[in-house]
């Protein structure tokens, strides 16, 4: 569809796409420095990192270069939903950006006064910013109801789920501007945190196995000297990992319950 663009508009949109693109660029040479650390931060399992899409990424991409080569005051350019998503996507990130730099200028980059930029920019920033996304919003509803009148619904409903995903991927991978916060001490926090789930699973089959499951205090004992076990490969020990990946599977259930039973004092659950 045909969307034109004023010179206030432009110059809210273009420097919010300059830095996508430039996160982007440095994301296909190794990593952004805007992605989120995995590594250092990792997440629990099953967290969704998003899926990249290159159609997707190449709206984007085509959108900003035809902003920077185009010096003119207004713009009439034709935009489909999905470049009008990227649109709002990248100003409101910009602001986060812009929030992130000023808090980051002081005590990393080490900058003189006149480099930085103030914090008032960042009020200025968004007072600009609020009108230009408004104005993409409602081009942005006769976009969805044109591509929802030519595709179908049920072709519209996955190209929305492709983007949702996309839209994921560029949060966690180029635009991750959140204060991160106090570091985990290496793998010791994922320990425990499987140690914790193992504990759990325990006492579900140790129940499952028709007996009490003993205090908390005394599981825990049992399942660090569980780890223990398996990673010192002994036979017939499943590693921590195994267990939890396969805990739905009896085997499992059970390898870890006659384990805990034949090590305490737990008495059989009274039959109904």
């Amino acid at each position: 569809m045909s969307v034109g663009l004023s010179k206030a508009q432009i110059a809210v949109l273009k420097p919010a796409l300059q830095q996508l693109v430039r996160s982007y660029s440095k994301h296909l040479k190794g990593a952004s420095p805007f992605a989120y650390p995995f590594r250092m931060y990792p997440p629990s399992r099953g967290f969704d990192r998003g899926t990249f899409n290159e159609s997707m990424m190449q709206r984007i991409l085509n959108l900003e270069r035809t902003l920077k080569t185009n010096g003119a005051s207004r713009l009439q350019l034709q935009l489909d939903t999905f470049e009008l998503r990227g649109v709002a996507f990248g100003i409101r990130t910009y602001v986060d950006f812009v929030r992130f730099y000023i808090r980051q200028q002081r005590t990393v980059y080490g900058l003189r006064p006149k480099q930085r930029i103030r914090t008032e920019y960042v009020a200025e920033l968004r007072a600009n910013s609020v009108p230009v996304i408004h104005a993409v919003e409602r081009h942005m509803k006769r976009a969805n109801r044109a591509l929802l009148q030519f595709a179908g619904r049920e072709q519209y409903d996955g190209l929305m789920a492709t983007w949702k995903a996309h839209l994921r991927w560029m949060r966690l991978h180029i635009s991750h501007y959140k204060p991160l916060g106090k570091r985990a001490h290496g793998p010791r926090k994922r320990q425990q945190r499987d140690l914790d789930e193992l504990m759990e699973m325990a006492k579900l089959a140790v129940r499952s196995e028709g007996h009490r499951a003993p205090r908390r205090i005394e599981l825990r004992k049992l399942i660090r000297l569980y780890a223990r076990y398996s990673r010192a490969g002994r036979p017939g020990y499943w590693s921590v990992r195994s267990l939890l990946e396969n805990r739905n599977e009896y085997r499992a259930q059970w390898t870890l319950a006659q384990f805990v039973i034949d090590r305490c004092n737990s008495k059989e659950l009274t039959k109904s």
